[in-house]
């Protein structure tokens, strides 16, 4: 009993500094992000050409790859918490910015224009006519970008941004398999846990209690900051200058011949890992989004009966998406590469598996939301459950289906441009050697490569959804 004792006791210690880093970065990103993001999406929302600059500065921001952000601000900065979280906190700020700016535009302005004709103040208006019927959708968008960063958290630390990432990667590099294994578990215990919590907060949460949860996160950041690194807040305060030397060191950026090669072949692999992850996961998640939707899983569609041994394929496949989607592709490419070796094949396994856990939630969830009276009656008239959900229920979800499909080409596109600074191929393996040789205008070459590919990539994806007209659904 004694030496379990020490095990586990041993076990804690070694997790303590990694686990603590990785909770420093991310809720030290959070008040950084809401801090400069709302204000951002309040003077988008309202128009103006301040408006028009701060939403195309966020557009361009959210462009590039939070691996990408943390590696410039390591350069800049040096090795620690502070670069990560810097970088995730301005990622963070132009997504709050776009997607609070989103919803303050899509919420009805007429209360808000009644009081402005009683004479009430601009920002009186705002804060009493808008922004509570938009409270719902910033506090469950605030909640997702917390659960994002904390993902994101453990990906930053690859390139020296301290935490799980960091201690992931030095225990493959000395073969410690038992030691990654545990590390692997911390972060699924920790993404788990930030996404209950923040599941809660979604299930319109009271102000009170959103405001004192994003008080508890700001001040566990703090806290978490101030003694997993030394002296950070003169990091924070040198931060802007540092940054300001680096850029001016690699520009311009070399956009030699051997660049522009090594570049090209480079888009052509990324953008191989992405179609094929997302391809692959997409087809893997169908079936699972089959087993974990209430409208199938308890009992194919109301009046075909309830089907007890539905409940242990719902339970399992229930899990298998919760793990596939709580490990950040970039762990699943640490364990692929052992597998499959070095290359785009394991960054295609790694999102395959990550994409195939989200997909199947969303898929499921767009099947729960579908109007399911078609189906009943096609039931009623004596067809089976499998073709009533066939031809009364999948029609109606598809749009909201595909919707989800191409924004999670658009996340497999940003990822898969970072997965090869650990060897699965694509931009990120050039973005690294460039970092690793300390070849600033290299460097900053790829980046731009990255950017543009980003950008192109939404742009057609943002086409596509207004073509076609493709939504999520909402009940």
């Amino acid at each position: 009993m004694l030496a379990t004792a020490v095990d586990v006791r041993a076990t804690l210690d070694f997790l303590r500094t990694p686990v603590l880093e990785t909770i420093a970065i991310a809720a030290g990103a959070l008040p950084i992000a809401i801090l400069l993001g709302a204000p951002a999406a309040i003077t988008i929302a309202r128009g103006g050409r301040a408006g028009v600059v701060l939403r195309a500065l966020a557009a361009f921001v959210r462009a590039i790859p939070e691996l990408v952000l943390a590696i410039v601000f390591v350069v800049a900065l040096g090795f620690g918490a502070v670069p990560g979280t810097l970088a995730l906190g301005l990622s963070g700020a132009a997504t709050i910015a776009k997607l609070y700016a989103e919803i303050l535009e899509s919420v009805r302005r007429e209360p808000e224009e009644a009081l402005r004709a009683t004479g009430a103040t601009a920002t009186a208006s705002f804060l009493v006519g808008l922004v509570p019927a938009a409270w719902p959708g910033l506090i469950g968008f605030g909640a997702y970008t917390f659960e994002s960063i904390m993902r994101a958290a453990v990906i930053v630390g690859v390139v020296g941004a301290g935490g799980l990432g960091s201690a992931m990667i030095t225990s493959l590099n000395l073969l410690d398999y038992g030691a990654f294994g545990w590390y692997v578990a911390a972060l699924v215990a920790l993404v788990i846990a930030v996404d209950s919590a923040s599941g809660i907060l979604r299930a319109r949460a009271p102000a009170w209690m959103a405001l004192a949860a994003f008080a508890i996160v700001s001040l566990v950041g703090i806290v978490a900051l101030a003694t997993s690194t030394h002296d950070p807040w003169h990091a924070f305060a040198t931060a802007p200058p540092r940054v300001i030397t680096y850029l001016a060191r690699a520009i311009p950026p070399a956009f030699t011949p051997t660049v522009i090669g090594n570049a090209a072949w480079s888009v052509l692999e990324t953008l191989g890992v992405a179609i094929v992850g997302t391809l692959v996961g997409a087809i893997a998640a169908i079936p699972l989004a089959f087993l974990v939707a209430g409208v199938v899983a308890s009992g194919w569609v109301r009046g075909t009966g309830y089907r007890p041994w539905s409940v242990v394929p719902a339970f399992v496949a229930r899990v298998v998406l919760v793990i596939a989607r709580s490990v950040p592709p970039i762990a699943v490419a640490l364990v692929a590469l052992a597998y499959v070796g070095l290359g785009p094949k394991a960054g295609a396994a790694a999102l395959a598996i990550h994409t195939a856990g989200v997909l199947g939630k969303l898929f499921a969830e767009s099947l729960e939301l579908g109007d399911t009276l078609p189906a009943e009656a096609l039931v009623a008239s004596g067809s089976s459950g499998l073709a009533a959900v066939a031809v009364g229920i999948v029609p109606g979800a598809f749009a909201a289906m595909s919707a989800h499909l191409l924004y999670r080409w658009e996340w497999n596109v940003r990822a898969s441009t970072t997965l090869g600074i650990v060897g699965a191929g694509g931009l990120g393996q050039q973005i690294f050697n460039a970092q690793q040789l300390l070849h600033d205008r290299e460097l900053l070459a790829y980046v731009i490569v990255a950017i543009v590919l980003v950008l192109g990539s939404d742009r057609i994806t943002q086409l596509a959804r207004r073509r076609f007209e493709l939504r999520t659904m909402e009940r």
